[in-house]
């Protein structure tokens, strides 16, 4: 059965690289058939073998792989759930299991000789192989857990096929009991067993539910008919909407004419601020950004300024706290930036009242190739491991008919846009802090930013 398993994730390895080699899940996925094969074939020998020096030899040339497999499966588990920001844990897991490999190779601190069992020779545990059982508890766990959140947040086929890793994987990890077997526990290693009930889900998951090559074109998909659906929602809420402020606006008019001023500033500023929501609903949800030829020279403080006179504040619940002692100019486009503001100002706003406490403070800072807006308020904050997502289109923290998930996505766009960046830290509880940087003046826009701007 070993020679069996170690063949079937040969040919499977083979496939996935040679049919989806330029997405990185199907390189961490061929990782993980390879050290697999490495792992059967070589115990497959083992098992077979009547002299002792050349058990030890294959012992060790299994192992060397095997030492990797379990950052393969969080590696893969990373991948298919974009949990992009865990990369660098990824490779330090990798770099933990070249250290063991070392030792491995130049001594017996990992695996110290063989077992003689029933069925065959067997590798001795060594006093550095609970460190490789202890990275292998900690990095499958933590993969399956990032792809369990993943798929919490993922809707139709992508959180269908998410769901297929957890359980393949999760069955697939259950292949550790072999690890008794390297302490001195004897009985026929059962992991195969689990490995090939893995596969199996795998194989279907890959071909029946194209799990690899859809992908990372499910979620295009699924985002452009949310699009198309909220697009049209919100073109036909905008027509019915401005009609009657239209007949407000001009009922204003005629209170102005017959001195009514109260009432016609009070209904002026109520129309304003309503035709000022429809426009950010719109603009977050088209995501129209202008061509990069028609940007212009502005300073920034003129649009922090001017975004905090137009934003349609709800009374005086919001403090603010503008430090415009610097300034800068940026070449981009002036209302994009200004809608920039509004969902910063929007966002704030929410968590502010949701936390009861907290103000914003707005800064800028200068830099000879660089320049800076700091944008922070001090409301609810957001929870670690949901910042990674924050600029994701439909996601969203508020609760359903709040936030629609598009607004900050809009605003990476548009830095993106123009050049720049936007960032975010934040401690829950304490405060949230988004950093816009611009390009100064003079500085080429690389390609990198004008390839990400969006073709619908």
């Amino acid at each position: 059965m070993p020679a069996l398993a170690a063949l079937l994730f040969l040919i499977t390895g083979t496939v996935v690289f040679f049919k989806f080699n330029r997405q990185a899940p199907a390189i961490a996925l061929t990782i993980l058939c390879i050290t697999t094969f490495a792992w059967q074939g070589t115990w497959a020998i083992l098992f077979q073998v009547n002299e002792p020096d050349t058990a030890d030899a294959l012992i060790k040339l299994g192992y060397l792989l095997i030492i990797f497999l379990p950052t393969s499966i969080y590696h893969f588990l990373v991948e298919v759930s974009k949990q992009y920001t865990e990369r660098k844990f990824v490779y330090a897991s990798y770099a933990l299991a070249g250290i063991l490999s070392i030792t491995l190779l130049t001594g017996n601190l990992f695996i110290d000789g063989h077992y003689e069992y029933f069925f065959g020779y067997y590798p001795k545990a060594g006093s550095m192989h609970p460190v490789h059982v202890i990275q292998t508890v900690i990095v499958t766990s933590r993969g399956l857990y990032l792809t369990y959140m993943a798929q919490k947040h993922a809707s139709g086929i992508l959180k269908e096929q998410l769901q297929y890793c957890i359980v393949s994987l999760l069955i697939y990890t259950l292949a550790a009991v072999d690890y008794l077997c390297n302490y001195g526990i004897e009985f026929y290693p059962p992991g195969i067993i689990f490995i090939l009930i893995s596969l199996g889900i795998f194989s279907f998951a890959l071909y029946k539910k194209e799990l690899i090559s859809d992908l990372h074109e499910t979620l295009h998909k699924e985002h452009e008919i949310k699009l198309n659906i909220i697009k049209a929602a919100a073109g036909n809420l905008a027509h019915e909407l401005r009609t009657p402020l239209a007949t407000i606006k001009l009922d204003a008019m005629a209170a102005q004419k017959t001195h009514q001023l109260e009432q016609h500033e009070l209904i002026i500023k109520t129309v304003h601020r309503a035709n000022m929501s429809i426009d950010m609903l719109l603009n977050n949800v088209c995501s129209n950004l202008p061509s990069s030829e028609g940007h212009k020279k502005h300073s920034i403080k003129s649009q922090i300024q001017n975004a905090l006179n137009t934003y349609p504040f709800k009374g005086n619940s919001c403090k603010i706290h503008f430090d415009d002692n610097n300034d800068f100019d940026f070449i981009g486009n002036d209302i994009s930036i200004n809608f920039v503001f509004f969902n910063l100002i929007n966002n704030a706003s929410y968590f502010i009242e949701k936390a009861m406490k907290g103000s914003i403070n707005i800064r800028i800072e200068n830099s000879v190739n660089k320049n800076f807006v700091y944008f922070r308020d001090t409301g609810a904050g957001i929870e670690k491991d949901k910042l990674h997502l924050v600029f994701t289109d439909f996601y969203s923290t508020k609760p359903c008919g709040v936030g629609n998930g598009l607004g900050l996505g809009f605003c990476k766009k548009v830095m993106d846009n123009i050049g720049g960046t936007i960032t975010v830290t934040s401690v829950a509880e304490e405060y949230t802090e988004f950093l816009l940087t611009f390009p100064a003046i003079g500085e080429k826009i690389s390609d990198r930013h004008l390839s990400v701007l969006p073709s619908y």
